[in-house]
């Protein structure tokens, strides 16, 4: 995105080109043989000096310069979306990266629970107050448990190969993630902020989306494209000058001229009509595409607001969620070493304990990944202006 811009610049520099005259310089030396041959002058050399310079063309000119800067700035709003789109997958997966290792951690921490549970149930079973069976099913469980850390841990490792390919770096660089509990505890503080009104973000992004503000370019391109078409209908008036020297050894010779040239094309084949019918169909075309884009808009940011209210309610209840289960957890084993409940109650609450953990450890993330989403979808990511072209 960045190198479009850049070339386009050049294009703008070739529009401004034609407000300046353009100067050519010919020399040649030519030598006569034969019987037509006049003596000493068979050797003939002949300096040139040529200028042109268009004074007045209709505004065929600025409606060229004015398609390319607004083609420009077309792909500078384009290289704001990209650039926006590499910093959000960078910021989103570094929150993925930190999300699986959390689960990773809730996992081992349900593999150890599992474990204790695995342990209580032999100690029954050699005192005899147990059945082979509650063995059996706290094996299971703690079979199930290790499973679930291989998986998280291949989460994890997937996880940290997108990170480094976001990053520019080979899927198998090792990353460090240098962050402090204190600042993600500061991060989700500010990510629970409430954001602005969501009618208020919807006329913001309308406003502010920058692939929107490219497609609104486009079509005020391809309308300077079609006043450029009309302006070739339209005479032109240009200034020429040329002066020349020629010499022998018999003579010499010097001539110029100025001439001011109006020129009005006639007939083309129709070729006019049908550049200007050409025109008219891409500005309807592109007018259809800002349509389109307008409406994704739209529903990007009514995408992006439910998904932020969605991951702000999960953390308190994940919060209420995950309290609950590990007291009730911590109390189905006390009952259970006890002799006073079954290895099954024991089990269920430790499958929710796991599936709380779980989610407490994702919602702590998802928070912050999707107010950076709804940043995004609103248009309120600030653009990098050192990126930019001006020609």
């Amino acid at each position: 995105a960045w190198q479009r811009s850049r070339s386009q610049v050049e294009r703008v520099g070739i529009a401004k080109s034609a407000y300046y005259p353009t100067l050519d310089a010919s020399a040649s030396i030519s030598e006569r043989f034969g019987d037509t041959a006049v003596p000493g002058a068979e050797r003939q050399t002949q300096l040139g000096l040529n200028s042109q310079w268009l004074l007045w063309d209709f505004g065929g000119r600025r409606a060229s310069l004015n398609s390319t800067q607004q083609t420009l700035a077309a792909l500078q709003a384009s290289q704001d979306s990209a650039s926006q789109q590499v910093a959000i997958s960078a910021v989103q997966n570094w929150f993925a990266q930190l999300s699986a290792r959390a689960s990773l951690e809730a996992a081992q921490a349900s593999l150890l629970a599992a474990e204790e549970t695995a342990k209580a149930a032999r100690q029954r079973q050699l005192i005899g107050v147990a059945t082979r069976e509650d063995e059996l099913q706290a094996e299971t469980a703690l079979a199930q448990a290790q499973l679930t850390v291989i998986q998280r841990q291949g989460e994890l490792a997937a996880s940290a190969g997108r990170l480094a390919v976001v990053a520019g770096y080979a899927a198998d660089t090792p990353l460090v993630l240098d962050y402090q509990d204190n600042e993600l505890d500061k991060l989700r503080q500010n990510a629970s902020a409430q954001p602005p009104a969501l009618k208020q973000l919807l006329t913001l992004a309308q406003e502010r989306r920058p692939e929107l503000i490219a497609q609104q370019l486009r079509v005020q391109a391809n309308t300077s494209e079609l006043d450029r078409i009309a302006a070739q209908a339209r005479p032109k008036l240009s200034l020429s000058a040329s002066n020349s020297s020629s010499r022998n050894d018999l003579s010499q010779s010097q001539s110029g001229q100025v001439a001011l040239t109006a020129t009005l094309p006639l007939f083309t084949g129709f070729q006019q009509r049908h550049q200007e019918a050409l025109a008219q169909s891409q500005i309807a075309e592109q007018s259809i595409e800002l349509s389109r884009i307008q409406q994704q808009v739209s529903l990007d940011v009514w995408l992006a607001w439910q998904q932020f209210s969605t991951a702000q309610a999960r953390i308190a209840a994940t919060d209420s969620l995950l309290a609950a289960a590990s007291e009730s957890s911590r109390a189905a084993l006390a009952r259970y070493r006890a002799g006073l409940g079954n290895l099954l109650n024991v089990l269920n609450a430790q499958s929710s304990l796991a599936d709380a953990r779980q989610q407490h450890a994702r919602s702590r993330f998802d928070l912050a990944a999707a107010r950076l989403q709804l940043a995004q979808a609103s248009g309120l990511l600030v653009r990098d202006t050192a990126m930019e072209f001006r020609p």
